[in-house]
């Protein structure tokens, strides 16, 4: 019975967002919940209570403290559970709490704390609308811990400094934060001009400038960006003229492959640029448009028709809206749900709730979020790598290059990587791998991306250190989760050796155990350039084999090695495409 009377009571919490009726009943319901919380020690119901709560504070920024709840906060954060300290915060900060607010700040601004946590501070802040937090962003954008999350929340602030702050730092930002920056660039008038300029000066490649950014620079409708923007880009038009012999030229650069036109694998990191921020496609991917993987991909001509014509049909889940705020940012995305008090919008870079009291206007378009003109800034061969990788019936490995290698881990869950979930976890930013009980087979957590020549660093922790795991790297999966290929050792007697699983066993039989702080963090760097594989733990050189024999490219795997109980955890990983060919670490 106390399920449904909690449930009730939520019902009519919740029902005071939008109907009138029950706004004189929600303080009383507010009140009992928070009563509720002080006195349960059940934590699973502490939390369930929590979450219903900061849903139903979604898209508010400011909501009297109830009665009872300063009592609630200073209890609850001492809880064990992480999810119900921040939870509480996160409540306390809408409410109005000094206490919360000072601490977030302090903690945000602190590069030891965890990356995970400081990016749920910057929600936080944004959420009750802190008037300290454009400032301390302007600040945080030299942290890359958390400056990817950075740059996008500066985009819900105008700011003079900001596009020259973009600006300035855009060649050091890795692929993710470009595109994210660029977001940010193209969506204010001021900001867009100063990209443009720049681009003009040769200062940002005008290849970065996507179909997507080129609509969104046109939605502005600003004479000055439209006339920025032609002499950057050229001349454009809304529709080609005619979409046939656009499809029939695209068919005639596909055929011109010969009998295998393209490769998989670089088709699928051309997606990773051009589709997967919107689409789905064997799991990986974005949730603004539809999910591909079970059409009529197959079909050349339906794959191209939907290319070249994307607003021929388009569902009304797809259609895009135009959303201008108040402050004159201007956002094109797709609706997914709209309240009396807040509008979610779904957008190439993010899903993000905008109170109804900052949004200036909201027009549905007869158009679809896909862009006209996707297809232009490739070649040829990438056109048919693209159209191969689409036409595939199973996944493909995704080919590391300096634009996707951020996708390789992204510091908050296994997305690109698969494994025995119940062995493989991320816990704080780690990467973790467990087992109470031992294992009888060997176990591997295997990453989606093919590296050919690369540098690795990594730091990893091995607890007993009696026990054993590895790093395997050019590799390949085969039946039964296993992985052949080259492994750089870890454990007891193996630290610092090379070994191909698989195939032929020991290469490099000198131990690194003297190397090795037992039990503790130990920095690994793994370095293979053309035949030649080079290792080092803690600034101490291993392995230095030239091996022509050896594979080439191929992915990287944690390994469980078999035996007794185990955990061996990996953090603060640095990967580098075609890298120079020394060891860094070296001391």
């Amino acid at each position: 019975m106390k399920t449904f009377w909690i449930a009730g009571l939520f019902f009519c919490f919740f029902a005071n967002l939008s109907d009138q009726k029950c706004e004189a009943q929600a303080p009383d319901h507010l009140k009992v919940l928070v009563a509720l919380l002080g006195s349960t020690e059940d934590e699973s119901l502490q939390l369930d209570m929590l979450r219903g709560l900061d849903q139903a504070m979604e898209g508010r920024s400011s909501v009297s403290m109830p009665e009872g709840w300063s009592l609630v906060e200073q209890r609850l954060a001492e809880s064990q559970q992480a999810e119900i300290r921040a939870k509480v915060r996160s409540l306390s900060l809408v409410f109005g709490s000094q206490r919360a607010m000072l601490g977030l700040r302090t903690d945000l601004m602190d590069a030891s704390q965890p990356s995970s946590d400081r990016i749920e501070m910057i929600e936080a802040l944004a959420q009750v609308n802190d008037p300290q937090l454009p400032g301390m962003l302007l600040t945080l954008i030299t942290d890359r811990s958390v400056r990817s999350e950075v740059i996008r929340y500066l985009g819900r602030y105008q700011q003079e400094e900001t596009p020259a702050l973009l600006l300035s730092n855009y060649d050091g930002f890795s692929a993710v934060e470009k595109q994210r920056a660029l977001s940010v660039l193209v969506s204010r008038v001021p900001y867009a001009v100063a990209l443009l300029d720049a681009m003009s000066r040769g200062e940002v490649p005008r290849t970065d400038l996507a179909a997507a950014l080129i609509r969104d620079l046109r939605n502005l409708k600003h004479e000055g960006v439209d006339r920025r923007l032609t002499a950057v880009w050229g001349a454009f038009r809304d529709v080609p003229a005619d979409k046939q012999s656009e499809i029939e030229r695209y068919k005639q650069i596909y055929y011109a492959g010969g009998s295998t036109p393209g490769d998989a694998t670089r088709g699928r990191a051309v997606f990773a640029r051009a589709c997967q921020q919107c689409h789905t496609l064997f799991g990986t991917g974005g949730r603004v448009g539809p999910d591909i993987t079970g059409s009529d991909r197959a079909n050349l001509d339906y794959i191209l028709q939907n290319i070249l014509d994307p607003n021929a049909v388009i569902p009304n889940d797809y259609r895009s809206s135009e959303v201008e705020t108040t402050d004159g940012r201007v956002l094109t995305g797709v609706i997914r749900e709209q309240t009396a008090s807040s509008l979610r919008l779904a957008t190439l870079t993010e899903e993000l709730a905008l109170p109804m009291d900052q949004v200036a206007s909201v027009q549905q378009t007869e158009l679809s979020m896909m862009p006209e003109g996707l297809l232009t800034p490739f070649n040829d061969q990438e056109v048919r790598d693209l159209l191969y990788y689409l036409r595939q019936p199973a996944q493909a490995p995704l080919l590391a290059t300096p634009e996707n290698i951020d996708l390789f881990f992204n510091g908050r869950d296994l997305t690109g990587w698969s494994g025995d979930t119940d062995l493989w976890r991320v816990d704080n930013g780690e990467i973790v791998g467990h087992t109470d009980q031992g294992l009888q087979h060997n176990a591997f957590l295997k990453s989606e991306m093919v590296l050919k020549d690369f540098r690795f660093i990594f730091e990893m922790k091995l607890t007993p250190d009696s026990e054993n795991s590895g790093i395997q790297f050019r590799s390949q999966a085969v039946e039964g989760g296993e992985v052949r290929g080259y492994q750089a050792d870890a454990g007891a007697g193996w630290w610092g050796k090379l070994y191909e699983e698989l195939g032929r066993a020991l290469l490099w039989d000198k131990p690194g155990d003297s190397h090795v702080k037992k039990g503790e963090w130990n920095r690994y760097e793994i370095l293979a350039v053309d035949h030649r594989i080079q290792t080092a733990i803690n600034g101490k050189r291993c392995v230095d084999l030239n091996d022509p024999e050896g594979a080439t490219q191929g992915l990287v795997a944690f390994q469980l090695h078999s035996g007794g109980p185990m955990e061996v955890r990996f953090r603060q990983m640095t990967l580098e495409i075609d890298p120079k060919p020394s060891l860094t670490t070296i001391r």
